[in-house]
C-alpha cells in the first residue's frame, strides 16, 4: 500500500534513485540548496542529467506535503497496493514554482513572493502475508523571493501505517502522522486559520473493523491529535490535545441496505487556558450502495456539549457521505457534518459549524487530468459557545480551493499546474483575508 498525506497537499516531482546514485543525488540536493533562485533551475536539470535514463514515472504514487496545496480528507494516509512492486524503498524528490500573493494572511497590506519548492522523500515498505506496514519521511525547503528576513521555510513530515488482517471477519489499522509545518492546515482543519510560525501536527489512531455474524458488524476508531506551536505567544493559546473515541455498530438488513448506530466522545483540553470541551454524540443512520460504483451514507442525532466555563449546551448533528466512481476515468469523493468542533478563536470553546469536503477528479485524456477539490466551513459563534464577557455571538465562512492539470508527456516526465484560493469572512473583520496561489511543477520517476 502506498503512502499519501493528509489534509492537504501534493508532489509534482518523483524521482526514483538506484544505489548507485545516491551519494551524488545528496551532494546536488545540498547543493541546489544553497544556489540563489536564478539557478536553481540550472541545477535541476543538472540533477536530472546525471540520473539519465534512471528516471521512469510512478503514476500510482501520490505523496503530499503541506506546502504543495491539495486537500486531502485528514487521517486517510495510504492509497494503492506497494507490495505489488519488488523494491521495499522509494527515493523521491519534487520542485515546484510557485507564486503567492499573501505570503503573510494579512487583511491588508499584503505581501506577494515567487516561490520554489524542493522536497526530497524516502518510502519504505514491507508487505507480509496478512499484514503491511509502510513508513515515509519528506523533508521540505521552500524559498520565498520577496519575504523580509527568513526567506526559507523547512518542513518536516512523516507517515506510517500498520495493518494486519487477524481473518477474513477483524482487522486492525495503525496510523501515525507527524507534521512539522509552517502553512495553516485549512485543508484538514488543523491549527489556526494564518500563518503563525512553525507548529507540529501530530495524528495517531487506532481502528478496529469486525464483522461478527453475517449480519452485524462494527467499527471502533481511537484518535489522537496533539497541536503544538513553537511561537510562545501563540502555544499559550492554540496549544492543544484532541481525544475522540467513535463506535459505529451496523445492521445489514437488506443486501444494499444496512442500519448503523453510532456513539461519539470527544475531547479538546488546552495545555495553557481554560477553554476546551467535551462532545457526546448520539447517531442513527444509513449506509446505502445504490449500485457498484456508489455509495451514500447518513447519520443524524444529536451532541451534548459540555464546554469549560460556558456549560452545558446540545445541537443537532448530521453527516453525509458520498463516494461515486464515475467509470474508469473520474471519482467524486463528497462529505457534509454538522458538529460542534475545535476553533483557534480564544474567546470561544468552539463552533457550531457545517462544513463540506469535496473531492473531483477527471481524466481527459489518457495523458491530461483534471482536479477540482475544496473545504467551506460555516460557523456560528453562540453564546453558549463563547466565553462570557469577550465578544458578541458571531459567523464565519472559510473556503479553499485547489484545482489543476495534471499533463503525463512521456514515460519519464510529467508536468502540472493549478491555482489554489483561500477566503475567511468573518464578523470579526480583523480575520479576515484572501489569498492566491498559483503554482507548476515538473515530475519524473525512476
Amino acid at each position: 500500500m502506498n503512502l499519501q498525506a493528509s489534509n492537504g497537499f501534493r508532489h509534482l516531482f518523483t524521482i526514483k534513485i538506484c544505489k548507485k546514485s545516491l551519494a551524488r543525488a545528496q551532494k546536488i540536493a545540498l547543493m541546489l540548496f544553497c544556489m540563489p533562485k536564478r539557478s536553481l533551475i540550472i541545477g535541476l536539470i543538472a540533477f536530472t542529467s546525471l540520473l539519465g535514463n534512471r528516471l521512469v514515472i510512478a503514476g500510482d504514487e501520490v505523496i503530499s506535503t503541506q506546502t504543495a496545496p491539495v486537500p486531502e480528507q485528514q487521517g486517510t494516509v495510504m492509497t494503492g497496493d506497494s507490495s505489488e512492486k519488488t523494491k521495499f524503498y522509494t527515493i523521491s524528490a519534487s520542485l515546484r514554482e510557485g507564486y503567492d500573493d499573501n505570503i503573510f494572511t494579512a487583511k491588508s497590506h499584503k505581501v506577494d513572493s515567487f516561490t520554489t519548492d524542493f522536497s526530497p522523500t524516502i518510502l519504505l515498505d514491507f508487505p507480509m502475508d496478512s499484514s503491511d506496514f509502510s513508513l515515509r519521511y519528506t523533508f521540505d525547503v521552500t524559498y520565498f523571493e520577496n519575504r523580509p528576513g527568513d526567506q526559507f521555510d523547512l518542513n518536516h513530515e512523516f507517515v506510517a501505517r500498520y495493518n494486519h488482517a487477524f481473518s477474513e471477519r477483524y482487522n486492525l489499522d495503525v496510523r501515525e502522522q507527524f507534521h512539522y509545518y509552517t502553512e495553516p492546515g485549512l485543508m484538514d482543519s488543523t491549527g489556526t486559520l494564518f500563518r503563525n510560525g512553525a507548529y507540529i501536527d501530530n495524528l495517531s489512531s487506532v481502528e478496529f473493523t469486525a464483522k461478527w455474524t453475517p449480519l452485524v458488524g462494527s467499527v471502533t476508531t481511537y484518535t489522537n491529535n496533539v497541536v503544538a506551536y513553537q511561537d510562545s505567544a501563540i502555544a499559550i493559546e492554540q496549544n492543544n490535545m484532541q481525544n475522540t473515541v467513535n463506535q459505529d455498530i451496523n445492521f445489514a438488513i437488506l443486501p444494499t441496505y444496512s442500519l448503523v448506530f453510532g456513539g461519539i466522545f470527544d475531547n479538546v483540553s488546552y495545555e495553557s487556558i481554560s477553554r476546551g470541551y467535551t462532545n457526546y454524540t448520539g447517531n442513527v443512520g444509513v449506509d446505502w450502495q445504490t449500485t457498484p460504483s456508489l455509495v451514500i451514507g447518513f447519520r443524524g442525532g444529536g451532541t451534548i456539549t459540555d464546554g469549560q466555563n460556558v456549560g452545558t449546551s446540545s445541537s443537532p448533528y448530521a453527516s453525509l457521505t458520498a463516494n461515486w466512481r464515475l467509470g474508469q476515468r473520474s471519482s467524486l469523493d463528497f462529505n457534509y457534518v454538522h458538529n460542534v468542533v475545535n476553533t483557534d478563536v480564544i474567546a470561544a470553546v468552539g463552533q457550531e459549524a457545517d462544513r463540506v469536503t469535496s473531492k473531483f477528479k477527471y481524466d481527459i485524456t489518457p495523458s491530461i487530468s483534471a482536479h477540482l477539490e475544496g473545504i467551506f466551513t460555516h460557523s456560528d459563534y453562540t453564546a453558549k459557545l463563547i466565553l462570557p464577557g469577550t465578544v458578541p455571538s458571531f459567523t464565519e465562512d472559510v473556503l479553499a480551493v485547489d484545482a489543476g492539470l495534471d499533463y503525463h508527456f512521456n514515460k519519464n516526465f510529467d508536468f502540472d499546474m493549478g491555482y489554489t484560493f483561500t477566503n475567511v469572512s468573518s464578523q470579526l473583520a480583523f480575520r479576515e483575508y484572501t489569498r492566491d496561489q498559483v503554482y507548476l511543477g515538473v515530475r519524473g520517476t525512476y
